[in-house]
């Protein structure tokens, strides 16, 4: 722009000649190529963060789910421990399974959040976990 404003300055005081109307108009364009590149740069980095937010957020709130249900695991074990208020083994291990089944699929779930920013690398980890042999693999 100030380029353009002296350009414009000295265009009223006098004649330009051909190579410093060349050499104007090509620093102009390089300085305007420049500016474009830095603020599009900027605006592409906005409009990633805006599209990565949903997805973030719901990896988020997947992660707090797995951690309350770990502290739900935690607490049915102390009780376990607790003479006072000790149920039968198969009660409580019919919680804890059914908080691990829960675990599981708040995972399968974080897992299909993810593979809608990256599916080849989410296949690549299940294909990892099929592979371990543990008879288990996590399906979408």
């Amino acid at each position: 722009m100030v380029i353009q404003c002296l350009y414009i300055y000295t265009a009223t005081k006098r004649e330009f000649t051909s190579l410093e109307n060349a050499l104007i108009q090509s620093f102009s364009l390089v300085a305007g190529l420049g500016g474009s590149y830095v603020f599009g740069k900027h605006s592409a980095k906005d409009a990633a963060m805006d599209m990565m937010r949903p997805h973030a957020r719901s990896a988020f709130r997947r992660s707090l789910a797995l951690y309350s249900s770990l502290s739900r695991v935690a607490v049915e074990i102390e009780k376990a421990r607790n003479p006072e208020e000790f149920q039968s083994d198969e009660i409580t291990l019919a919680k804890l399974e059914a908080i691990v089944i829960e675990q599981i699929s708040t995972a399968g779930d974080a897992l299909d959040d993810w593979s809608d920013l990256v599916p080849e690398e989410i296949e690549e980890v299940r294909n990892q976990l099929a592979a371990r042999g543990n008879g288990e693999s996590i399906n979408a």
